[in-house]
């Protein structure tokens, strides 16, 4: 099914890619475009690519500014509020070569003072809770907010930035790059700001991982100086970007292609973790929260566990042969099942933080799967019963808990 969904969207929406400039007057729209069949024309000829095609390669490169948009990217995800006013800077007092772009060189909201200070302040106020163990989960909170306000301004920016270009345009009609990806059609400017959110969600991701793991280290001053690495170096990716934006979105890419390789597997980890930290949180502040409303748990596997990969988010169940079933915990995609025979009795187990169940197979291979402290000893006892375990397994599995815990 997940081959197929996948086989779709390739088909629907990626390929066939055919790229073309559509003009607002007839007169643009003879433009040949770039499709398949223009390439293999173009290769069957003892030029492949003639000077008009480059000529129009780099109108659209330089008239888009997609380097001068892209190049940024990278130091705004590992520090959003930081890399804003760094653009900000450099837009109000950079030299004159620096300057000389889509992004610094108009006379848009960077070159407003008010902007940097705000953000100078919003780094001052988001920076120095992370130089601390006991103050950084404050600023870890509002990490993920952080990220999305910036996209936001950055849209905001873009946005403006566009509308005042196309009211000072005074050479005719304006020229409107298209992209086509099969059935689906889009401006280049949406095209790009449909990139510009993946770019920094993605590099920021990765980042909040590495952070966290920070945070658990117990080394007192690691987590300042991770800090200033992490701003050194987007100083310096904003250095670069000032220097050469071409370069900088080579940077920017690559960073992004690394992230994107990990993405899946952090992803994995960062929702374990936010899970075990958050549920305990929210079950005291929200009684229903902690309440199940399902005959089910959610797990996640500490190693490989059958089909799945460790730290998968699954759904613990009662089956109907009287076993359990693991099947996958999401809704966007056809989930995957894993059979837990009844003879295969879970042992309960309960920690500081996190709570176990430890499965012991015919060969006596040991599987654990891990969950967190949503629900209280009692809630837990009843729930292991609707899960398919008798009274008395039940009551003694929530007292092994408690051993386990004062022991």
């Amino acid at each position: 099914m997940r081959q197929l969904i996948a086989l779709v969207l390739f088909v629907g929406l990626i390929s066939p890619p055919v790229f073309h400039f559509a003009a607002a007057d007839e007169a643009s729209q003879s433009t040949t475009p770039l499709s398949p069949q223009n390439i293999e024309r173009s290769l069957e000829r003892d030029s492949p690519i003639d000077a008009e095609e480059i000529a129009a390669a780099s109108s659209w490169a330089t008239s888009s500014g997609v380097v001068d948009w892209l190049g940024p990217l990278a130091p705004v995800a590992l520090s959003p509020f930081f890399g804003v006013m760094c653009l900000s800077g450099l837009a109000l007092w950079g030299p004159e070569w620096a300057t000389d772009n889509a992004v610094l060189g108009v006379a848009g909201p960077l070159r407003h003072e008010w902007l940097f200070f705000i953000f100078a302040g919003l780094t001052l106020l988001t920076s120095l809770p992370r130089l601390t163990k006991v103050s950084k989960p404050f600023a870890q909170a509002v990490d993920r907010l952080e990220t999305y306000a910036v996209i936001v301004i950055l849209l905001s920016i873009k946005f403006v930035m566009s509308m005042e270009a196309s009211e000072n345009a005074v050479d005719g009609p304006t020229q409107i790059a298209m992209v086509h990806f099969g059935i689906v059609s889009m401006s280049i400017d949406t095209l790009l700001a449909i990139a510009m959110v993946i770019n920094v969600l993605v590099i920021n991701s990765v980042k909040f991982f590495f952070e966290f793991l920070v945070w658990l280290t117990p080394v007192p001053f690691l987590d300042a100086i991770f800090e200033v690495c992490n701003k050194s170096l987007c100083a310096a990716l904003m250095a670069v970007y000032a220097y050469s934006p071409t370069l900088a979105t080579g940077i920017n890419l690559m960073l992004l292609l690394a992230a994107a390789l990990m993405l899946r597997w952090i992803g994995r980890y960062v929702r374990f973790y936010r899970t075990m930290a958050i549920d305990p949180i929210l079950a005291t502040l929200w009684s229903g929260f902690g309440t199940p409303r399902k005959p089910e748990l959610i797990v996640f596997p500490r190693s490989e566990f059958g089909p799945f990969k460790a730290k998968s988010r699954l759904r613990l169940a009662g089956h109907v042969d009287g076993g359990w079933k693991l099947s996958e915990a999401n809704w966007w995609m056809p989930a995957k099942d894993f059979a837990i025979t009844k003879d295969l009795k879970p042992i309960v187990g309960n920690g500081w933080a996190v709570n176990s169940i430890t499965i012991v197979d015919e060969n006596g291979n040991e599987s654990t799967l891990l969950f967190s402290r949503r629900y209280s000893r009692a809630k837990l006892s009843t729930l292991l019963q609707e899960l398919g375990l008798d009274q008395a397994e039940a009551d003694e599995a929530a007292q092994q808990t408690i051993k386990a815990e004062f022991a």
